[in-house]
């Protein structure tokens, strides 16, 4: 399936007069963004971070294995290793609980720090271009 872009709507897109242009599937009913490269590259963070939001709703098998009980659990051993010290088996335990939270972490926080520094850069690019009044 070929798409066809007139030149006046690459031009548009190009020159950043539309950000995007909206293809419309006759198959699936779907509207789909086509958007300039470097246009992509300054938002792909935020649209991994919302494809990571989609894909998180239906929670994977290793995300839903921690639990309230895993991190209540990880707490208390954390405590015990500050006010008395573990067994050699808690240690093991808090390892593992450690890494199964760090994987947890990884998998539903995403691309956080990619998103704020694209606001951020944003928020400074609309502050400089700001006329200055007085």
């Amino acid at each position: 399936m070929a798409i066809r872009v007139s030149d006046q709507q690459l031009d548009e897109i190009e020159h950043g007069r539309e950000p995007a242009l909206i293809v419309h599937s006759k198959r699936t009913r779907k509207g789909y963004a086509l958007i300039s490269e470097s246009v992509y590259e300054q938002v792909r963070p935020l649209l991994q971070f919302v494809a990571l939001r989609l894909d998180s709703e239906t929670p994977s098998e290793e995300t839903s294995l921690w639990t309230e009980e895993n991190n209540g659990r990880r707490v208390e051993l954390i405590n015990k290793k500050f006010n008395g010290g573990l067994t050699s088996i808690e240690r093991k335990e808090l390892a593992g609980l450690n890494a199964a939270a760090e994987k947890f972490r990884d998998q539903t926080s995403g691309a956080r720090t990619e998103i704020l520094e694209l606001i951020l850069a944003g928020l400074k690019l609309q502050q400089n271009s700001k006329p200055v009044t007085g």
